[in-house]
């Protein structure tokens, strides 16, 4: 669920895709019980800034995210999330 909200508002740069550059951004998102973002950073960089500013981009609009499952609600948490970028 998580993957979903934030996928759809992926946006592979143009001049990335120009030039072939293609890699996975790894981000930790704090979140509350309730789905909303406390905060974000980069754990692993995909070696090309712009990649990077787009997966961050990607969490900012996808944020409030749905509410987690009933075992984390009420407390906050963080989750590793993979984003790959890939030129197919």
């Amino acid at each position: 669920t998580l993957w979903g909200a934030i996928g759809k508002y992926k946006n592979y740069p143009r001049i990335a895709q120009t030039r072939g550059w293609q890699g996975e951004v790894v981000v930790e998102l704090q979140l509350d019980g309730n789905g909303n973002l406390k905060s974000k950073k980069i754990l692993k960089s995909s070696s090309f800034d712009i990649l990077d500013k787009e997966a961050l981009a990607m969490v900012d609009k996808a944020a409030p995210f749905p509410a987690p499952p009933d075992a984390l609600r009420g407390s906050s948490f963080s989750i590793k999330v993979p984003i790959p970028f890939k030129l197919e």
